[in-house]
Formats: structure tokens, C-alpha cells, sequence
């Protein structure tokens, strides 16, 4: 018997119920480069800690972007499957975790994807205070960075609020700028090999004031990789927008490897070359000036201003995906009926207008109470995002037998069982012991914010107040034969 005999068998006899709690509403009118834009708006993320990373573990911080990078390009090829299986989940890679329990666990799945949201938001903030600031340092000296930050949110929120389609134009011509960053960093060695000095990258060597002990090495090494992977797993947002793209189970498993190439030839390549480039004393400063230094060595004095203003465009370019990936993840929550459907609320754009002006009211309180010292918050965030991490291969696992989803979806062959195990042991050993390198008070309030939206769903549940729409293809309550 055919999985499709069981699921229609199942139905006839009314003992169906759904894959997924809510599908997205959203217009399906994108293609499959709307998801790798996305993804690549993220791609330079690696600015934010790689200066942090270098004060305590010196170029040894180039492997673990590089290693941490290959875990999440790993980690796209499960989301490949899920997604175009089960393509109508908006906010992509959180949204599969509800299937992590048998039978489906709505706790579980609003743990999954407020974490995500929970994850993201801060890198909003943190870029639209970085790009102000590389805005005031180049251009307007005299402008209040704050007030720059503020202006240029409530800008990328009013284009979301337009539609994915005037999004990914957006973003497209701020991603040229990206690669054209990209490519003067990347290609630095090969246009100034005199300036390139590879001592500084290899051997890889901790700096001397760090311990040598091998158990506080390690402890180091999971400091920053936990950290690191905020940024390095960022190929998997192009999962965020599955919903709204044309033949999903044809051409979302192209988007996620297209985007886990790109990401981890940027967490590789970027690193190296910034190191060999300005030092491992020289990236120890502020992005900004890590990467307008390194352009100045490329090109000269006007390549120090290009970089800069470069590098300005790209944190825009990353705010703006995250603002479009937070706003799809909390509108699936109120589609699943974990918040008010109020957040489920679409207008004639096609735009989920209700989440995006949450999103939008949440990241102003960030600014207004955090100003410029926003970035603290990222530890904290991290927890919630390994914690989706966590959950995504135990769902993989599970959906990899289940018998419906898309036909035309992407099957992976059975090693993946064990890749999928390896994913899991990797990313939990993060979030426990990675995460207790940052300190009792990081931990304890990144699972303070994960965990207060149990109560939330299960208030909106019980009040009837959030909006479910069941996925058409429903679960056979009868084994496979």
C-alpha cells in the first residue's frame, strides 16, 4: 500500500489530522533567488564578532567560523527537504520543530519559532546601530546615530510593509553592493600579495595571554563557536520566505544550497583574508575600521571610504532580511494559533502587516532602551537560536518517515540519518556548555525570554484568540504499511 493509498484510506474514515497546525496565507509570487538574497543579506554578520573573537583566541577564530559555517551549510541540506516537502510553512527553519514529538507538540513548535524570532530580532538593532554609525564616521559626523538608526528601521519596515516583491528589489541592489565588498576583501591577496601577510593566519596560535590548559582552551573555543554561530548558520533564512516562492518542491532545495555555498565561502574566505591582511592585532578593532583599513591596503585612500560606505549598505541589506524573516517566523505563530491572529493580518501587498508592525515596535524599544549598547543582548539571543537548532534535526528525523508532504520534494539518502544525530549531539553541546562560557545571567535570561512563550500560546489557545488554518495534506493515524 502506497503512502497516498493510507492517507486517502485515513480520511475516508475520518481518522486524519494534520501534518501542521496553520499554513501560510501568504501569495505565492516570488522566485527562487527572493530566498538567496535573503540569505546573502546576512552573509557579512561575520563583522560583528570576529573582532570580540580575536582579543581571546587570537586567528584561531578563522577555524571555528570556518567549521561552524560547513555545520550550518550542513544543517541547509535537512532544511532543503523539509522545505520542499512541506512547503507552506512561512518563517522556514523553526517551523518544522512542532513535528520534533510524535503526534506534534504545539508547545514545542511555539518554543521553536519564538526562539528563532527571539534570535533575530537583536540582529536587527545591532545592524541598524552599526550602520549608522559607519553612516556618521564617512558622511554626517554631526548626525545623532541613534536618530540615524531609528530613521533607517522605520524606512526598511515601511518597503516590507510594500511587499516581498519591492523587498527583494530592495535588497538586490543593496546585495551588488555586498558582493562588491566581498570581492575587494576576498580578492585583496591576489591584488596586493605584497600586503598579504599569511603568518598571520597560519599556523592558527592562541594569543599569549590565553590559558594553555587544554580543558580552558576548549571551554574558549566553545565560548565563540556558540557565539559565532549567530552569524555562521545564516544560510539557512533563505528557508524564511519557502512560502511565497513559485514550485517550492522544485526550487527551494537549489535556493538552500545555493545559499549554503555562499555563506561558507564567506565565513571562510573573509576571515583569511581580513587576517592576512590587517593582522590579528590590526582586527582587534571595530569592524568599521577593520574593514575600511583593509580596503584602504587594496585600493588606497578612496578604497578606505568605498569600504566604508559599502559596509554601511551590507548591515542595511542584513537588517532587512532579518526584519522580513522575523515578521514571516511571528506571522506562522498566529497562523498556528500560538498569538492573537491580529499578527496573521496580510494587506493588499500581499505583506504580513500585522507581525511586521510588532516587529517594528519591538526593535524601537530595543533602541530606545539599549541605544548603541544594543549588541549586549546577543549572548542571551543565541541560547533561543541553538535551541532551534536542537530541535530542527529530532523534527528531521521524524518527518524523514513521515508518508505525505510534497512529491516533487527533496528525499536525502539515509547517511543523513546519522549527519542529523551529529548535528544534534554538535549544537546541544553548544547551547549547554557554550553557553555557560558566557555566564549564569546570559543563560538564565535567554531561556527566561525562550521560555515565556509557553504561557502566551497556551493563554491564546485557550481563549480561542489565535487563527488556525490546517495544512491540507493531513497525517495517516494508521502505520505505514
Amino acid at each position: 500500500m502506497t503512502a497516498n493509498t493510507v492517507s486517502a484510506a485515513a480520511a475516508e474514515d475520518g481518522r486524519v489530522r494534520p501534518t501542521f497546525p496553520g499554513s501560510s496565507q501568504l501569495p505565492v509570487t516570488s522566485s527562487w533567488w527572493t530566498a538567496v538574497v535573503v540569505a546573502t543579506g546576512g552573509s557579512l554578520m561575520v563583522t560583528v564578532a570576529i573582532g570580540p573573537m580575536a582579543v581571546e583566541i587570537g586567528n584561531v577564530a578563522v577555524w571555528v567560523l570556518i567549521v561552524t559555517a560547513a555545520i550550518g551549510g550542513l544543517q541547509c541540506l535537512l532544511v532543503a527537504e523539509l522545505a520542499t516537502r512541506f512547503p507552506g510553512r512561512a518563517g522556514g527553519t523553526p517551523q518544522y520543530a512542532y513535528r520534533a514529538v510524535r503526534g506534534g507538540s504545539h508547545s514545542v513548535g511555539a518554543l521553536s519559532a519564538w526562539c528563532y524570532w527571539f534570535a533575530w530580532t537583536p540582529g536587527i538593532a545591532v545592524n541598524l546601530i552599526l550602520a549608522a554609525t559607519y553612516l556618521k564616521a564617512v558622511l554626517w559626523p554631526a548626525v545623532n546615530p541613534l536618530l540615524l538608526a531609528c530613521l533607517i528601521g522605520a524606512a526598511l519596515y515601511l518597503v516590507t510593509a510594500l511587499g516581498l516583491r519591492l523587498s527583494t528589489v530592495v535588497s538586490s541592489v543593496l546585495a551588488l553592493v555586498a558582493v562588491g565588498v566581498l570581492v575587494v576583501i576576498i580578492a585583496g591577496p591576489a591584488i596586493r600579495p605584497g600586503v598579504f601577510h599569511l603568518g598571520e593566519v597560519f599556523p592558527t596560535a592562541l594569543p599569549a595571554s590565553a590559558p594553555q590548559d587544554f580543558g580552558s582552551v576548549l571551554g574558549l573555543i566553545l565560548k565563540w563557536a556558540f557565539v559565532a554561530t549567530w552569524s555562521s548558520y545564516v544560510a539557512e533564512m533563505a528557508s524564511t520566505v519557502c512560502a511565497e516562492i513559485r514550485r517550492p518542491g522544485r526550487h527551494m532545495a537549489r535556493a538552500m544550497s545555493v545559499s549554503a555555498v555562499v555563506c561558507v565561502i564567506v565565513f571562510s574566505a573573509v576571515p583569511i583574508a581580513l587576517f592576512g591582511l590587517v593582522g590579528v592585532q590590526g582586527i582587534q578593532q571595530d569592524p568599521f575600521e577593520v574593514f575600511a583599513t583593509a580596503g584602504g591596503i587594496v585600493l588606497g585612500p578612496d578604497g578606505r571610504l568605498l569600504v566604508g560606505l559599502g559596509l554601511a549598505a551590507v548591515l542595511v541589506l542584513g537588517a532587512e532580511v532579518f526584519i522580513i524573516g522575523s515578521s514571516r517566523t511571528i506571522y506562522q505563530m498566529a497562523q498556528d494559533g500560538h498569538l492573537p491572529r491580529i499578527f496573521a493580518k496580510i494587506n493588499r501587498w500581499g505583506a504580513p502587516v500585522g507581525s511586521i508592525a510588532w516587529d517594528a515596535v519591538v526593535i524601537g524599544v530595543m533602541l530606545l532602551v539599549f541605544g548603541t549598547q544594543v549588541v549586549s543582548v546577543v549572548a542571551a539571543a543565541n541560547v533561543g537560536y541553538l535551541i532551534v537548532f536542537v530541535l530542527l534535526p529530532i523534527a528531521y528525523l521524524m518527518l524523514r518517515r513521515h508518508p505525505g508532504g510534497n512529491p516533487e520534494g527533496l528525499r536525502l539518502g539515509r547517511p543523513f540519518v546519522a549527519v542529523a544525530v551529529l548535528l544534534l549531539l554538535f549544537n546541544a553541546v553548544l547551547l549547554v556548555f557554550g553557553g555557560a562560557q558566557w555566564g549564569l545571567q546570559v543563560v538564565l535570561v535567554g531561556l527566561g525570554v525562550s521560555l515565556l512563550i509557553l504561557p502566551i500560546s497556551m493563554i491564546t489557545r485557550r481563549l480561542g484568540g489565535g487563527r488556525r488554518v490546517d495544512v491540507a495534506e493531513p497525517e495517516p493515524l494508521v502505520s505505514q504499511a
